[in-house]
């Protein structure tokens, strides 16, 4: 096994622990659905129109559609009327703020248990180099995103990178 082969297999063991803490001391579906939704909605202050949703969340317009009725049916959202043809804006209600309050101190409680173990220079120097990575990696063609992925070969048919 080569060296880069190895350092890989360590990165992806540590993302796989890490999600697995993240949802056993974090809050759960917090990076996207609803879990997402809410926490862009804190940010901007409560409100956001679809079109800024759909560029923020990285969702289509059903995807969306699918996220806010979820958030709506749990008491989380309401749909209001915003300026301009075919749009709208999503509010959060009070429950939905107090809700995504509590996920966002789950969130950073989460973050600094698995951090712990690193000292403030570590962290500086793991957030480089994952970024060095990331940048890389999109400059290949790699992206998270459904519609820009790079299909790749594998066992004799096609299907997008996951």
């Amino acid at each position: 096994m080569t060296e880069a082969v190895q350092t890989l297999r360590q990165l992806k063991k540590a993302s796989k622990l890490t999600r697995l803490a993240f949802h056993e001391n974090g809050p759960r579906s917090y990076q996207r659905g609803v879990g997402a939704l809410m926490r862009f909605l804190l940010e901007a202050d409560g409100q956001a129109t679809q079109r800024e949703l759909v560029d923020k969340l990285d969702l289509n317009r059903g995807q969306l559609k699918d996220v806010v009725k979820k958030a709506v049916r749990n008491g989380f959202a309401t749909i209001e009327d915003a300026d301009g043809e075919r749009t709208y804006a999503v509010r959060l209600t009070d429950e939905g703020r107090e809700v995504a309050e509590k996920r966002l101190e789950a969130n950073e409680r989460a973050a600094e248990e698995i951090l712990s173990a690193l000292s403030a220079e570590e962290r500086a120097q793991l957030d480089a180099l994952t970024e060095k990575l990331i940048v890389s990696l999109k400059e290949a063609g790699v992206s998270g995103k459904g519609k820009g992925r790079r299909a790749h070969k594998h066992h004799g048919h096609r299907h997008g990178c996951r």
